[in-house]
């Protein structure tokens, strides 16, 4: 009886052992990030009114040394804010704070926490909204815009693969202000002639209120191309709209 006892209390008193986070600095992360195309987990340790909090231990460390938190640095750069000001930048409320951010520095997410099933929680959150996502693309080009600022227009290959890298997660938060187009990879289309397309695949970028759009494409790409060149170009191609205002 007393064995089960002594048995009982050793377990209730046991945790398991904490596991080592590579906490970054923010600059750092988004740089990696850039490269890795991994989330960024900020965790604000401090307030952000004060600037008061413990930087070192406490329930924070705890939590995010937990082996459930722990293993998400597979998924995520792990970054701890315990000074004011970068608190504020962020616009963080009340720690501790768990705030998920883009290589661009782009919030996914954000929420407080208590313990690790609720800082999971956000992580798988922000995991979900940062996916791949499939595009409706149409057929033709909108007689309006629809509230969409760019228009992308794409002339696929013949195996119907290249104009799935614009389904990559990191061009997945442009969706909603491009309207795209997809026409047949077919040489001798009235759709190719009109866009000047000799080879495919091919994509425009575009203004997506201008009429006659094959006219005034802002962007022209040519060849299979990786989401971050995509990226580069709607970036790119957004700026000099927003030079034009």
């Amino acid at each position: 009886m007393r064995a089960g006892i002594l048995l009982a209390f050793i377990l209730a008193a046991w945790s398991p052992p904490q596991q080592e986070i590579g906490w970054l600095k923010l600059d750092q992360a988004k740089a990696i990030a850039s490269h890795t195309n991994k989330l960024i987990l900020v965790v604000v340790t401090c307030d952000p009114r004060s600037g008061s909090a413990p930087c070192n231990g406490g329930a924070v460390e705890r939590v995010c040394g937990e082996a459930s938190i722990a293993k998400r640095q597979e998924e995520f750069h792990f970054v701890r804010i315990c000074e004011k000001k970068t608190a504020q930048l962020l616009r963080a409320t009340k720690p501790p704070e768990a705030i998920v951010l883009d290589a661009d520095g782009d919030e996914i997410c954000r929420s407080g926490f208590s313990d690790a099933a609720s800082l999971e929680g956000t992580l798988a959150a922000a995991l979900q909204r940062y996916s791949s996502r499939e595009i409706r693309w149409a057929s033709e080009i909108p007689a309006s815009a629809g509230g969409k600022s760019l228009l992308v227009v794409g002339f696929d290959d013949e195996k119907g693969e290249s104009l799935k890298a614009f389904e990559d997660r990191v061009l997945v938060k442009y969706h909603e202000r491009i309207e795209f187009v997809k026409f047949p990879a077919r040489k001798d289309s009235e759709a190719a002639k009109k866009w000047g397309v000799s080879q495919a695949p091919a994509f425009f970028l575009c203004d997506a209120a201008k009429e006659n759009p094959e006219r005034n494409a802002l962007e022209k790409l040519t060849g299979k191309k990786s989401p971050a060149v995509l990226k580069a170009a709607i970036q790119k191609a957004f700026q000099r709209l927003e030079s034009k205002k």
